[in-house]
């Protein structure tokens, strides 16, 4: 197993395990426990090779470990925070002079749909099945702008975007067609924010964008294009919304790890 797919890059398995570190801290240790370096470090070799590959938590090799013990070690980080707190650790806030927001469906895999709320979970049924929908918004460096948001498959653009762009103040909004209505660009406004946005084509007196900028919103494309190179994200397996936003905050701070982005 000496190959890219099975060990987390050192970089990156430091940064983790300091971040870890710290949220104990913060948290006065619980429910973390202490751990031993060697179990951590097994741990989160465990967790990339997952991530890289995509295979069943029972299907990981045994050198990682019992598959049992890996599982609730990640579990016990997912319910206590430590996935929320990393991502906090990734957004930029309000620095950038232009901001792109964009959705992405995840094929929900049959084994993610178990029992309780699809809504809940985060899964609904699109034309395409059933689907998660990955809504971020990024600076043209992709690094994240606001929290992300994980929704059914079946929600709205529109609907999610004024809970990713409300403390976002004094910068370009960039979106697709997609969020062209008049009461999201009225809220873009009213936060001091400039909407770049091309009018949808039925629209009779659409209103001005900024071409130029608007080319650039592959920048959020690429995000998305390099989350699903994880074949652990290409399709959701997980059946929580907490634990497939654990994975997907994993592959961004592996990303901003790439391109010295901390």
């Amino acid at each position: 197993m000496t190959d890219f797919h099975s060990f987390m890059p050192g970089t990156l398995r430091g940064l983790l395990k300091k971040l870890i570190g710290e949220f104990r801290d913060a948290s006065h240790g619980s429910p973390l426990g202490g751990g031993r370096t060697a179990a951590v470090d097994g741990h989160l070799n465990a967790l990339w090779y997952l991530l890289r590959n995509g295979c069943a938590w029972r299907a990981l090799p045994s050198e990682f470990g019992p598959w049992c013990a890996i599982h609730q070690y990640f579990n016990r980080l997912s319910r206590a925070g430590f996935f929320e707190f990393l991502q906090d650790r990734m957004i930029i806030g309000n620095t950038s002079e232009a901001v792109f927001m964009d959705s992405t469906h995840c094929k929900v895999h049959q084994h993610a749909n178990g029992p309780g709320s699809a809504k809940d979970k985060a899964i609904g049924k699109s034309r395409g099945g059933l689907n998660t929908k990955i809504h971020i918004v990024v600076d043209a460096l992709g690094k994240l702008a606001a929290p992300m948001e994980l929704t059914p498959g079946n929600v709205s653009d529109v609907t999610v975007a004024p809970k990713l762009l409300e403390n976002l103040e004094d910068t370009a909004v960039v979106g697709d067609k997609g969020y062209d209505i008049r009461p999201l660009r009225d809220k873009i406004r009213a936060w001091d924010c400039e909407p770049c946005i091309p009018a949808r084509k039925n629209v009779k007196d659409p209103e001005p964008y900024d071409a130029a900028l608007y080319r650039t919103r592959h920048a959020v494309e690429n995000v998305f294009q390099r989350l699903k190179v994880f074949r652990r994200l290409a399709s959701r397996f997980e059946k929580t919304k907490r634990m497939f936003f654990a994975f997907i905050c994993c592959a961004l701070a592996a990303i901003y790890t790439a391109d010295n982005l901390w």
